[in-house]
């Protein structure tokens, strides 16, 4: 029963976002393709009337609340004003803007690796906002395209935009952001303040882990995780947000896990499972007995297995919870089964070498 311990808890890194990605995204807190679904409105006038005519309503269409339309015929009008910009010599805003509302409509349609080259497009074309209207919504794509990026394997580039806006929020001032983003909405036209959160930015040190991880960095994205795991438990726990706190400690697991650090991840589970004991967070309990179960058993330590298998089923029998004491059931039978099963034959011998191939003709 190789079953791998990132499998179906641990490998919270993706929701993360997730995870608290992933504090993620992601991942877990803020989601990754979490793009503004609102925006300012007034929309300045470019040289090009005719790209401005035919770009309003798009965007209307985009971030009107209940609006309808089909992703990829949307997709295609957007890509179809890129050419008249270019034309046109516009201003860098108004590429900024079809290049941000094009990430929008890519991460809804659930294709990050477009999402995320056309964010990279957006931000080569404005480096910084060159309008106060526009901050915020620079601010949340730069944060949105690191695990934009890193789903499309596009690992360097995750890495560089998470360390441009981690050298701006250093992780020891995170406690003076604002706990909340707020609205301002004393002018015709609201906008962002209080920006970046606690959150948001914590979501970025967290995608750095994610990043690191994906890219087969065990021990840096552990070392990443550590160094976030004072400042996320002294922060998270005052914010109340518990489950993103869950989802940096099964990242940390399975950053343990693959370096061969077993102990350290059985702890970081554990802690998970308290945690989410208290928060009465069952999906994660039951998670966490699992995970634990099948590192016991991976070291071979099948009374310790037992004991985590009992005590998934005695949290599900005193929360009533059937379906869980079922599976803890079919759990136990597989976990017999293994157990009675006859080691592997190992060969007296190691076979002899087989002679090389004769090249092809």
């Amino acid at each position: 029963m190789r079953q791998q311990l990132l499998a179906q808890g641990i490998a919270a890194l993706a929701s993360l976002a997730a995870a608290m990605p992933l504090l993620a995204s992601a991942q877990t807190g803020r989601s990754a393709g979490a793009v503004a679904t609102t925006a300012p409105e007034g929309l300045a006038i470019t040289p090009s009337n005719n790209f401005e005519k035919r770009f309003a309503p798009l965007y209307a269409a985009v971030f009107s609340e209940g609006g309808r339309f089909s992703g990829s015929a949307m997709s295609a009008d957007l890509q179809a004003l890129e050419p008249i910009l270019k034309r046109t010599k516009a201003p860098a805003l108004d590429f900024f803007r079809l290049y941000y509302t094009q990430a929008t409509i890519f991460s809804r349609r659930a294709m990050p690796a477009e999402a995320g080259q056309v964010a990279q497009k957006a931000l080569v074309a404005m480096p910084k906002p060159s309008d106060p209207q526009w901050a915020y919504q620079h601010l949340e794509l730069s944060i949105a395209s690191i695990r934009w990026l890193a789903e499309g394997g596009r690992y360097e580039a995750a890495l560089k935009q998470a360390q441009t806006l981690i050298t701006r929020y250093p992780l020891q001032e995170i406690a003076r952001l604002p706990a909340q983003m707020r609205w301002d909405n004393s002018t015709p036209i609201p906008q962002a303040a209080d920006y970046p959160t606690q959150l948001q930015i914590l979501g970025v040190y967290e995608d750095l882990g994610y990043v690191l991880h994906e890219q087969g960095q065990y021990r840096q994205a552990l070392q990443a995780n550590q160094q976030l795991l004072p400042v996320a438990r002294e922060r998270l726990l005052a914010l109340g947000e518990t489950p993103r706190l869950r989802g940096l400690l099964a990242n940390l697991a399975q950053n343990s896990y693959m370096i061969g650090q077993v102990d350290a991840a059985r702890n970081y589970l554990q802690e998970r499972l308290q945690i989410a004991i208290s928060a009465g967070d069952h999906a994660t309990v039951y998670d966490s007995y699992f995970q634990l179960m099948v590192l016991a058993h991976e070291q071979n330590d099948p009374q310790q297995a037992r004991q985590w298998l009992s005590a998934y089923a005695q949290y599900a029998r005193a929360q009533g919870h059937s379906d869980q004491l079922a599976r803890a059931e079919q759990l136990r039978d597989e976990l017999n089964g293994r157990e009675a099963a006859p080691p592997p034959q190992q060969p007296a011998q190691p076979p002899a070498p087989q002679p090389p191939r004769q090249p092809k003709r």
